[in-house]
């Protein structure tokens, strides 16, 4: 709903998915990923950041199963953006 810690990209519970629409086939070569450093954080953890996330090619949103482009571990005790590059 807006740009504050905790209300971005907000998922319930401990898991889930996000899909993101491109007008044309990439190929990418790296993802990153940025929480908010512990702190910034109105708590003073990261408790929400995400940890283990795969990362998968579709063709479109439709598909079942993508190809999986990579497995990685977002280190909280790192910086805020990480880069990720592709695996597969």
């Amino acid at each position: 709903p807006d740009m504050y810690p905790g209300n971005c990209w907000a998922f319930k519970g401990s898991q889930g998915y996000l899909v993101v629409r491109l007008s044309m086939k990439i190929y990418p070569t790296a993802f990153t990923l940025e929480h908010i450093p512990k702190t910034l954080s109105p708590t003073g953890n990261i408790t929400s950041a995400p940890r283990n996330f795969a990362v998968y090619g579709l063709d479109d949103e439709y598909q079942e199963e993508g190809k999986l482009l990579g497995e990685y571990v977002y280190d909280q005790e790192g910086e805020p953006l990480q880069m990720f590059p592709v695996m597969v």
